[in-house]
């Protein structure tokens, strides 16, 4: 089989860089809206707001410009600021995963690691509920677990 990549496309990044720039903007308003507003305290909500948005952006570019590749033997996960591989011997399960926050959802694919831990796919999440982009990814994922079983 040959090696294949998972990512998000032209369109799911730009939409990425879009909801990064609204959380960006919700960021730096609260940091004025607490830099300027009286008592002692303004400055330390200001370093922990900034603080929040540095790690949020960490993982939101992460999710964005994450690949995974997947090869006969395992799959090799690339990121921006990390890299990680582990072989297929060690998933028990691959899962569709459905977050719900106060107006939103998501799905992103997990794998289910034989010490019962997870790992999040890069490249593989979508806001919606019949993605066919998205099923393809899931498909491809366990159409190469289960070939490495055999």
């Amino acid at each position: 089989m040959a090696e294949v990549w998972i990512a998000l496309d032209t369109a799911e990044r730009r939409k990425n860089w879009k909801v990064s720039g609204c959380f960006t903007t919700i960021c730096v308003g609260m940091v004025v809206a607490v830099t300027l507003s009286e008592g002692s305290s303004s400055l330390w909500w200001g370093v922990a707001i900034s603080c929040t948005w540095l790690v949020s952006m960490t993982y939101i570019i992460g999710r964005g410009y994450g690949r995974a590749l997947l090869t006969p033997d395992g799959i090799f996960f690339k990121g921006p600021f990390w890299r990680r591989s582990i072989t297929w011997a060690e998933i028990i399960e691959i899962e569709k995963r459905h977050h719900t926050a106060r107006s939103s959802e998501w799905w992103d694919l997990r794998l289910v690691r034989a010490n019962g831990r997870d790992l999040a796919v890069p490249g593989a999440f979508t806001g919606n509920r019949y993605d066919h982009k998205f099923e393809a990814k899931l498909a491809l994922l366990r159409e190469y677990w289960q070939r490495a079983a055999k």
